[in-house]
């Protein structure tokens, strides 16, 4: 029996190495990426965004259609091809790994959301009018957060 568990437990060591690799390794690419420079000249969406917003992610095809905005509430939902889901909050704040630009925080911690998605942390700027770019980070180990790519939306 001990053997057992010290095997399980060699596995999760293992599997909690092979995660933290990953996300470290992901994140350098993301930040050797061209976008990170549009990204950390743009600047908190002004005005604030509301209604409908088309989206798309650099280089991917995807179900995900864009973002729902509720200026007023500080919220929104995702838009999907099979339909709206996972809602959010907002919030304008540093950037999580930027911390010298400021970013509207799309922020998944809310009722209804499954746990896996309330790690999720997005964060916009505004390149252009009407147009916008964000961060997808992932806060697995507490105060490592993961940025794992980009989306843009576009009204």
């Amino acid at each position: 029996m001990k053997k057992v568990i010290f095997l399980i437990i060699k596995i999760a060591i293992a599997l909690l190495i092979i995660l933290l690799v990953a996300g470290f390794a992901r994140t350098w690419q993301v930040w050797r990426d061209p976008l990170n420079a549009a990204f950390r000249a743009g600047t908190v969406p002004s005005p604030a965004l509301d209604g409908p917003y088309r989206g798309s992610v650099p280089g991917h095809s995807v179900s995900w259609l864009g973002k729902k905005m509720n200026a007023a509430d500080n919220a929104g939902i995702n838009v999907f091809a099979d339909g709206d889901k996972y809602p959010f909050a907002t919030s304008v704040g540093p950037g999580l790994r930027d911390a010298d630009v400021q970013v509207l925080k799309i922020q998944y911690d809310v009722p209804g959301n499954p746990w896996w998605l309330r790690l999720v942390l997005d964060e916009m700027v505004q390149i252009a009018p009407g147009q916008y770019l964000g961060k997808v980070n992932i806060r697995i180990v507490p105060g490592v957060p993961f940025t794992i790519g980009y989306f843009a939306l576009e009204k």
